[in-house]
C-alpha cells in the first residue's frame, strides 16, 4: 500500500508517518520471530541432551557389567552404538518437526482461503442439470446453455427488487425495470444512489435479498452463474490490463481469437491507429497493469476486448469519465455499433455520452425517480433536466475561463 500509493503519501507530506506505522508492525514482527528463534533453539538442544543422557546412562550401566564380568567390552560398544542409532531418527524426525510447525502458519491461510464457499454459487439443482446436460451432450448443442436451456438472453427483468448490503441498510427498494434486446439503458443521478449497485445485482456479483431477476422469464439463480457471467461485456471506470502486450491484452477476450478478429475489434472502437503508433504495433508490451501507456489508450484497450468477447450484456460503469474529450469522441463514435443488437447498462455523470440511449434512469435513493428518452426528459423539465443544465453550465463556464483573452 505504501509503495502503491506514493503520490498520495507525498501530496499529503505523510512519510514521517508512514514511516513510524511501518517501524511498529515490523516491529511486532520482529518480536515474534525471536520469540520463535529461541523456542526452536530451546527445543532442538532438548532433544539432543535426552539423546546424549540415554547413551550416557547406557554407557554407566554397562562400565558397571564389564567390571562385573556380566558383558564384554564388545556387547558394551555394540550396546552404546544401537543407542545412538536409534536417537538419529528422532533427532532428524525433531528437525523436521520444527520446519513443519514454521509452515503449518501459511498453510493454514491458503487452506482456509482455498476452502471458503463463496456466497454467490450455483444451487444444487443448477449444478445437476449442468451435469445431466453434459453427459448426454459431450460437446454441447448450438443455442442452447450448460444447463439445457436457451442461450439467447432477449429480456432482463427486474421484479420488485430489494438489496442491502448490511441488515436495515437498504440500497436498493422495490425497484422494477424490463430491458429487451436492442435496448441502451443508461443509469444517471446522484453518487450513492444505487446505480452501480443495480448492475452489479443483474451481473450477479451480488444478489437480491428480496424479489427476482428474470432471464427471458426464468429466475436467474436457476441458471448457471458461469454462463450468464460468460454473456458479460464490462468496462470499468479504471481499466485493467496485464502484463504481455497490446495483442495478448485485447485478445484476453475471447482466447481462440484470430490476430484479424483482434484488429477487428480494435478498429470498432477506434483503438487501431493508436496502437499501430506504438513501437512494436500490436506486440508492444504494455507493462504491469498497462503503466506504459495513457488512461485513454489502456481505456481502448478494455473496450476492444470486450468486443471481442462479443457478449449479449454489455456494461458500461463510468466507462469515458476519466478520458480527455478527443478520446471520448474516439470512444463515443464507436458505442452505437458495439451496442447495437445487445442489452446494453451505461451509468454516466457525463450525460453527454447517453444522450442516444434507448432509455434514460435517474436513480435516486435506489428508485426510479423518472424514466424516458433524451429529449422526453428534457421536455419534462425535472431533474434529468435540472442535472444536464447544471452540467453543460460548468462546463460553459470551464471553457469561458480557460479561453485565451
Amino acid at each position: 500500500e505504501g509503495i502503491s500509493g506514493v503520490r498520495t503519501t507525498k501530496t499529503l507530506v505523510r512519510e514521517t508517518e508512514n514511516l513510524a506505522d511501518f517501524r511498529e508492525l515490523t516491529g511486532r514482527m520482529y518480536g515474534a520471530s525471536v520469540r520463535n528463534a529461541i523456542w526452536s533453539s530451546i527445543y532442538m538442544p532438548m532433544i539432543f541432551s535426552l539423546g546424549s543422557i540415554g547413551v550416557a546412562l547406557a554407557l554407566w550401566k554397562g562400565g558397571v557389567e564389564v567390571m562385573n564380568h556380566g558383558m564384554t567390552i564388545g556387547d558394551l560398544y555394540m550396546f552404546i552404538s544401537y543407542a545412538a542409532f536409534f536417537f538419529v531418527p528422532v533427532q532428524e524426525l525433531s528437525r523436521t518437526f520444527v520446519q513443519l510447525q514454521a509452515a503449518q502458519a501459511a498453510a493454514e491461510r491458503i487452506v482456509g482461503l482455498l476452502e471458503t464457499q463463496p456466497e454467490i454459487r450455483d444451487k444444487p439443482e443448477v449444478v445437476e442439470a449442468v451435469e445431466r446436460f453434459t453427459r448426454e451432450n459431450p460437446g454441447g448443442k448450438p443455442g442452447l446453455a450448460p444447463d439445457g436451456l436457451g442461450d439467447r438472453i432477449d429480456t432482463i427483468e427486474f421484479r420488485d427488487v430489494h438489496f442491502a448490503y448490511k441488515a436495515g441498510q437498504k440500497v436498493i427498494e422495490g425497484f422494477n425495470l424490463s430491458v429487451h434486446r436492442g435496448q441502451t439503458i443508461a443509469l444517471v443521478g446522484p453518487t450513492g444512489g444505487g446505480k452501480s449497485t443495480i448492475v452489479n445485482l443483474m451481473c450477479r456479483f451480488y444478489e437480491p435479498t428480496g424479489g427476482e431477476i428474470l432471464l427471458n422469464g426464468t429466475e436467474y439463480r436457476r441458471r448457471p452463474l458461469g454462463w450468464l457471467q460468460s454473456q458479460l461485456g464490462i468496462v470499468l471506470q479504471t481499466p485493467h490490463l496485464f502484463s504481455g502486450t497490446a495483442r495478448e491484452n485485447i485478445r484476453y477476450g475471447r482466447l481462440d481469437a484470430t490476430d484479424d478478429e483482434v484488429e477487428q475489434a480494435s478498429r470498432l472502437v477506434n483503438a487501431h491507429e493508436f496502437v499501430m503508433q506504438l513501437e512494436q504495433g500490436y506486440d508492444t508490451d504494455v507493462g504491469q497493469s498497462g503503466n506504459k501507456l495513457s488512461t485513454g489508450q489502456k481505456q481502448l484497450i478494455a473496450f476492444a476486448r470486450a468486443v471481442l468477447a462479443d457478449p449479449q450484456i454489455f456494461v458500461m460503469d463510468e466507462a469515458t469519465s476519466s478520458v480527455d474529450t478527443e478520446t471520448e469522441g474516439l470512444i463515443q463514435a464507436g458505442i452505437d455499433s458495439i451496442l447495437r443488437g445487445r442489452l446494453s447498462f451505461v451509468i454516466a455523470h457525463r450525460l453527454s455520452t447517453i444522450r442516444s440511449a434507448s432509455r434514460i434512469l435517474v436513480i435516486e435513493d435506489g428508485r426510479i425517480v423518472e424514466d424516458g428518452t433524451h429529449r422526453e426528459l428534457i421536455r419534462a423539465r425535472g431533474r434529468y433536466y435540472e442535472l444536464y443544465t447544471n452540467q453543460f453550465a460548468r462546463q460553459k463556464e470551464d471553457e469561458i475561463l480557460h479561453s485565451p483573452s
